[in-house]
């Protein structure tokens, strides 16, 4: 609910400046006809059309500002968001730091130890506990993470689409019934997370 009133907030304050600049572009496109009907018609300095279009202009300023405001929050807010998307599925593959202490050492949840555990699984393939222990991870985690695809959605349609892989990878873990198909749903997970990481955020 909150957010829902925040949106509706945003966009009524996005139709104010929207309907502020179309006045601009009209009134600027007239400026020059109405300063050389002024200039026929009486002396412009005793006209208000200098002070009308200096107040449009700080107006005009103004309405940049917010603008860039704006767009910057916004980028900060869908960052935000996918980086609690991605601790959270952090969560889920810790269990993998065992296929490569060393990755895990240096953070294998970056995309480059994510590329060096993807090889090494496909390589050398998972013991059966660490199998167990994600699949008991995907059933434990999968409702709550479902809910948060509404994080992705107000990111963008691109980070929806690769959560919803990431999701179906993590539901194809909890439905597993040998360890030879978790395994081929952890190698489908990790290529979604690579994938979400390489999107990026305008």
């Amino acid at each position: 609910m909150i957010q829902s009133g925040l949106g509706r907030q945003m966009s009524l304050m996005q139709g104010l400046v929207a309907l502020y600049l179309i006045f601009l572009v009209i009134f600027f496109a007239a400026a020059p006809f109405l300063t050389l009907w002024l200039y026929a018609e009486a002396d412009l300095s005793r006209s208000l059309l200098p002070q009308l279009i200096g107040f449009c202009l700080q107006g005009a300023f103004l309405v940049v500002v917010f603008a860039i405001y704006e767009k910057r929050t916004t980028v900060h807010g869908k960052r935000s968001h996918k980086f609690a998307l991605r601790s959270a599925i952090g969560s889920l593959l810790r269990p993998l730091g065992r296929v490569n202490e060393g990755a895990a050492r240096g953070g294998f949840l970056a995309p480059t130890a994510l590329m060096q555990i993807h090889q090494d699984i496909t390589e050398g393939g998972l013991s059966q506990g660490v199998c167990e222990e994600l699949e008991a991870n995907a059933l434990k985690v999968l409702v709550s993470l479902e809910s948060l695809s509404v994080l992705a959605a107000q990111i963008d349609a691109q980070h929806l689409e690769a959560w919803g892989a990431m999701l179906q990878a993590i539901r194809g873990m909890s439905e597993a019934h040998s360890q030879g198909e978790t395994q081929e749903m952890v190698l489908e997970l990790i290529d979604a997370v690579r994938d979400f990481d390489e999107l990026y955020i305008y």
